[in-house]
């Protein structure tokens, strides 16, 4: 970690931010591909039961970004204090968490399977249930690899490697296409096929991560002689909470979406929503990627006290995603026939995801400033900012807009509600920065 204050802020700020953004692009071609093999070869219906999985898969990873971002950022902080024994404890300590809460979380889901499945609204539409059961049946299986393969990425950026764990998030992507082709073209397993796939590719590159980690790491190191601190567990959990919230946020999100869906315009809209989310999450992860990517740049610049680069950190990182999400909304708008086409052979569902598409699209204008301003009060430790962000944003103004604007405005409203809820995030975030400013650490 020592080359991030010898470089040009500029220079370092892509150094990791890029590459953890094509490793979040990878990660989410994982589930997009699924969805695709899924809706061309199984069918819509499928694709709407697998979409139904989403808030599952999303909380799963949430627990992992928590115990992830929390850890590397105070291990991001005691490295650049030159405390590498006490950062080592915390990457232990914080592996460990992982491992058991992923053991914990499929245990909980596979003694209730059925009662998880009624949460996650697969009882509402019998079309869809068998779909659900048999794709979340077998991907909790894979959790484990799920979660500490992506605090892994985040240990080995911290080490001083940011492009190998893009590597191994590549090969990881190839195995996945590769084996959705076979298990459900070739074989024709169905939705079955298409998580045995996406988890296997999930051991493959979690494995790869690993071997870095125990064979070629030369900062971040297992320690034998260490104890679970509850102090430090607390520690790790605040300081991950936000972005916790964030993806939290996400998952409780598609669940009210998929609810009121159902229920308002059923099956087809789920299948809608569905193509929307794949594209969303992309557009999503690369808002995330970016910011994650850089928290440990901005906490070891905490640490050093290096509070200029702290404001430069600020400047240039809202420009570029304000500049990117305009080019994300630009082409998605004029892309939005061609994607429906990618996911559906019917000419009716390419027509209604066209249309959904370009309103829905217009949340890009302003998700990587909203995501990027929360993870940097993270990485400054600021995590109760971090979640007056979050919560609201992810949760609160969405749930309300979703149970009053199709009522008054129709079905169609629906489409609009994420927009208008990064519109109100975007006062509450400059509001806060404002109150960061008047600290002193902006000024």
């Amino acid at each position: 970690m020592t080359m991030i204050s010898n470089k040009p802020i500029l220079k370092t700020i892509f150094k990791y931010a890029i590459p953890n953004v094509i490793s979040m692009w990878i990660f989410t071609l994982y589930t997009m591909v699924d969805g695709i093999f899924i809706s061309r070869f199984v069918g819509s219906t499928a694709l709407a039961g697998v979409n139904l999985v989403l808030p599952l898969i999303n909380f799963i990873f949430s627990i992992s970004i928590m115990i992830g971002v929390g850890s590397s950022t105070l291990i991001a902080i005691k490295f650049g204090e030159n405390k590498y024994d006490e950062g080592n404890k915390i990457f232990t300590l914080a592996t460990l968490l992982n491992l058991f809460s992923a053991i914990f979380i499929s245990l909980l889901v596979l003694l209730n399977l059925e009662r998880v499945i009624n949460i996650l609204g697969a009882n509402k539409s019998q079309e869809v249930y068998q779909y659900v059961k048999d794709y979340l049946s077998v991907i909790v299986f894979f959790s484990v690899f799920y979660m500490s393969g992506y605090a892994f990425e985040i240990y080995i950026k911290i080490d001083g490697k940011p492009n190998y764990p893009t590597i191994c998030v590549l090969v990881g992507g190839i195995t996945n296409l590769i084996l959705d082709y076979l298990f459900v073209v070739i074989f024709h397993y169905g939705v079955t096929g298409a998580a045995i796939a996406t988890g296997l590719s999930q051991v493959t590159c979690c494995s790869m991560l690993l071997f870095y980690i125990v064979f070629k790491a030369k900062k971040i190191k297992f320690k034998k002689s260490f104890n679970f601190n509850f102090d430090r567990i607390i520690k790790i959990f605040k300081t991950g909470f936000s972005e916790f919230l964030t993806e939290i946020s996400s998952g409780i999100l598609i669940l009210i979406y998929n609810l009121v869906i159902l229920k308002r315009i059923g099956v087809i809209g789920v299948s809608i929503f569905g193509t929307i989310s794949y594209i969303s999450s992309f557009i999503t992860m690369t808002m995330i990627g970016f910011s994650q990517g850089i928290q440990p740049v901005i906490s070891y610049n905490l640490g050093k006290k290096h509070y200029k680069n702290l404001k430069d950190i600020l400047k240039i990182s809202i420009t570029f995603l304000g500049i990117l999400g305009i080019i994300c909304f630009i082409l998605i708008t004029f892309s939005a026939e061609y994607i429906g086409r990618i996911f559906f052979k019917e000419k009716d569902m390419i027509l209604r995801v066209k249309d959904v598409l370009r309103v829905y699209s217009l949340s890009y204008l302003l998700i990587g400033i909203n995501i990027f301003i929360s993870a940097y009060f993270t990485a400054l430790k600021r995590v109760t900012y971090s979640a007056f962000i979050t919560f609201p944003r992810g949760i609160l103004f969405n749930s309300i807009l979703l149970l009053i604007l199709p009522t008054i405005f129709g079905n169609r409203s629906i489409w609009f509600v994420t927009f208008l809820s990064e519109v109100l995030s975007v006062f509450i975030c400059l509001f806060l920065l404002k109150k960061l400013k008047r600290e002193g650490i902006l000024s």
